[in-house]
């Protein structure tokens, strides 16, 4: 039996009334753990063996109220049983594992307020001035123990990156990076693989360049599209071709041309 330490709470205790072996109706004393998914077993962890799994003992009744199968002891038998994820307890959507005789023993208050939370997804919409700019930055989070990536905004980037409370900022990495956008299409797609190939190599973000799915020029746009604002053509002009010429460029075409006689 393997689970990882982030997947279990170790060294409980019960003095009775709570627990019972699966296959016994003798109340259980003594040590346990318990898992993320709701299973209860012996011991203080998995090393601590026998890791026999436990029931928790519903009052005024029979029936098993454990993550454990639904087993029938009418006719005496210990049986094997395989136990499935799929008949697990169903855990809340948050950081803490709900677990009063847990708190008691660690003398820690029951109600701990609001559990942070997970990253909210967000997906990003360049702005006319990034496109000015030819680039904008992307955010991101990776699960730490996982190869899952979320995108998400600048505001919530922040909330990982300084550790603030309400987030689950030791479960995700904060990643940012440029993104290109404007210029050469090919070279646009290039740039991009290549900052994803680095950051993945660079900082061990196994997956990251697979992520994008081989979009590598999500959100280019022709720069002949950008509207020029007033402020970018203050000391240029447009040529009939379309291309932008300073004015101390142009040809003076005011000039009279002196004629050399004799």
């Amino acid at each position: 039996m393997y689970y990882p330490k982030s997947q279990i709470i170790e060294d409980l205790y019960t003095n009775g009334g709570e627990l019972k072996p699966f296959n016994s109706e003798k109340e259980y004393k003594g040590h346990y753990f318990r898992t993320s998914n709701g299973e209860i077993f012996s011991g203080k962890n998995p090393s601590d063996k026998p890791n026999i799994p436990l029931d928790i003992i519903g009052p005024g009744s029979n029936e098993l109220s454990s993550p454990s199968s639904k087993i029938n002891f009418t006719d005496n038998k210990t049986r094997a049983i395989k136990y499935s994820s799929k008949e697990s307890e169903p855990l809340a959507d948050n950081h803490y594992i709900i677990n009063d005789p847990y708190y008691r023993s660690k003398s820690l208050p029951i109600n701990r307020g609001e559990a942070p939370r997970k990253p909210i997804q967000s997906k990003p919409t360049p702005t006319e001035e990034d496109y000015k700019n030819r680039q904008f930055t992307r955010y991101f989070v990776k699960k730490s123990n996982e190869n899952i990536f979320i995108e998400i905004n600048e505001k919530e980037y922040d909330l990982f990156k300084l550790k603030v409370s309400k987030v689950q900022y030791n479960l995700y990495i904060p990643i940012k990076i440029p993104w290109n956008l404007v210029g050469d299409r090919t070279k646009v797609f290039n740039n991009n693989k290549a900052i994803t190939s680095l950051y993945e190599t660079r900082d061990k973000l196994y997956g990251f360049s697979l992520f994008f799915k081989n979009k590598f020029d999500k959100y280019y746009r022709d720069e002949s599209k950008i509207q020029p604002t007033k402020s970018d053509m203050e000391g240029f002009h447009i040529m009939p071709d379309g291309t932008k010429m300073k004015d101390s460029d142009m040809p003076n075409y005011n000039t009279s041309t002196k004629t050399i006689g004799y």
